[in-house]
């Protein structure tokens, strides 16, 4: 989780903003002992920023993951590498994490009543 937050860092500190951010679109690969590369797959929806603001990097988190433990993990690591506090940064991506779950949930909740 650790390095996996240094490549989200990494991706926002060089402005990109992968819009399909999802445990589903990242492949993971083992290289050596605690050591992965990790790569983006379905790239169409991206956007290019010059600058990224903490708003928009901790918005584009949301997706990641809905357990609050690892989104501790990843905000803490984020929060080193970005010059934030720790809670600031878990606060805001917990937020955004939550409402993009509830979203989901209602999303799937209508589908179930349309029977989609």
């Amino acid at each position: 989780m650790h390095q996996f937050a240094r490549f989200c860092f990494s991706l926002h500190e060089n402005g990109i903003e992968f819009l399909d951010h999802s445990p589903g679109n990242t492949l993971i690969k083992k290289m050596a002992t605690d050591q992965f590369n990790f790569y983006l797959v379905d790239l169409n929806r991206m956007k290019f920023h010059k600058k990224m603001d903490f708003e928009t990097r901790m918005k584009n988190m949301c997706r990641i993951t809905p357990r609050q433990d690892q989104i501790e993990v990843i905000s803490e690591e984020y929060a080193k590498w970005y010059g934030k506090s720790k809670e600031e940064v878990f606060e805001k991506m917990w937020y955004y994490t939550s409402r993009f779950q509830e979203k989901s949930k209602k999303r799937q909740m209508i589908k179930q009543k349309l029977k989609l």
